[in-house]
């Protein structure tokens, strides 16, 4: 490994994005929130979900080669999810979530868990012209146990064959304040504000590489980085290194502050949700924006794209089957990949791929009580 700059910009940021942890959708959800839900659900609900992405996720950067194998910039999504609501009192209701979640190219495969807990009380009933009025507060993030990318990863002066991180996790804690209009017995329109305070964790990252000709494991703790030469080697003729040290902080780098940084984030949003018969129709759109601590002015410094911002749009449609049985559909369309409700895929590495949409699909089954 050259004593260059090594983690300034990846060629292949599919690889280290998927190897940082990700899952679909904890907060996008967001853009429906109603200040009165017991107009769709009395007391109880429960839902079981099935998430599809539409077409192929494009992790590519403009960095990448136009000739680079679609297989490592081009990506496949599946999950699951289990919801579930509960209207504790008149003005309270208390939810919860659960995701599993896989996400994976030609070459690598993930697995990964997302959760949300979150309280709503609403303090104003809707009178007049004045809307309901709810207050929610809520955590959620997202998780994996450990994940390594085998796409190997080009940096200056080397190329990491493997990157592992070991528990890579974010944790969000956000309140929304929520304002419902019942425009008539069928019809309510609602906005929203959030505020929230995001943090990155990881516990431990390692790679592999090679060195003159020989393969050695790399151990970083902070910015400093152990490499230990991983089986026996002759080498090139340049004669064989068993042990290194290193710093990231050499090359002005900080490894702590680039992944696992801290941010505050700001949300606003607006839903119209109509109910007839059999049938519930609901569209939303949600407004998201980040400021991160450190790693977005790092990446300016640098020259490197940074994503603050996101835009949301969701339309939901439920057919009731039976008397407490629906089916749903819901379609999601995000401006900037999975920039706020995945924060733990956004480092210095990985920031160029979030100029890309995703899109989404759900079909589900819920139940009301």
């Amino acid at each position: 490994m050259a004593r260059r700059h090594p983690w300034h910009r990846c060629g292949t940021a599919a690889g280290v994005l998927l190897a940082m942890g990700a899952a679909v959708h904890a907060a996008p959800l967001d853009a429906l929130l109603t200040a009165t839900p017991e107009r769709a659900t009395p007391l109880w609900r429960v839902e079981l979900g099935l998430d599809l992405v539409n077409r192929s996720i494009d992790f590519s950067t403009s960095a990448d080669a136009a000739a680079q194998n679609p297989a490592t910039t081009g990506g496949n999504y599946r999950g699951g999810q289990v919801l579930a609501a509960w209207r504790a009192s008149d003005r309270l209701w208390l939810s919860g979530g659960l995701w599993q979640r896989s996400i994976s190219n030609a070459v690598d495969h993930f697995d990964y868990s997302s959760w949300q807990v979150a309280g709503q009380w609403r303090f104003h009933d809707a009178a007049g012209t004045m809307p309901a009025l709810a207050l929610r507060l809520g955590a959620w993030g997202n998780r994996a146990a450990v994940t390594e990318a085998t796409t190997p990863v080009r940096v200056p002066g080397a190329i990491l064959d493997t990157v592992t991180v070991d528990r890579p996790s974010d944790q969000q804690l956000q309140a929304d304040l929520v304002a419902t209009w019942p425009l008539s017995a069928q019809l309510e329109v609602s906005a929203l504000v959030s505020a929230g305070r995001s943090q990155l964790h990881y516990g431990g990252l390692t790679a592999t590489t090679n060195r003159n000709g020989c393969p050695y494991n790399l151990v970083f703790t902070g910015n400093d980085i152990f490499g230990t030469l991983a089986q026996a080697c002759t080498g090139t003729g340049a004669g064989v290194i068993r042990q290194f040290y290193d710093s990231s902080g050499d090359y002005g780098v900080d490894v702590v502050r680039e992944i696992a940084w801290g941010g505050r984030f700001l949300q606003a949003g607006a839903n119209v949700r109509w109910l007839q018969g059999d049938w519930q129709l609901a569209g939303g759109y949600l407004f998201h924006t980040m400021r991160r601590d450190h790693v977005d002015s790092i990446l300016a410094r640098r020259g490197d794209p940074v994503h603050r911002h996101n835009h949301v749009f969701i339309a939901e449609a439920a057919w009731r089957l039976r008397p407490q049985i629906s089916l749903f559909g819901r379609a999601q369309v995000s401006s900037h990949l999975f920039l706020h409700d995945l924060p733990v895929t956004y480092n210095a590495s990985t920031s160029g791929s979030f100029g890309n949409r995703l899109s989404l699909l759900t079909l589900g089954v819920r139940a009301d009580f």
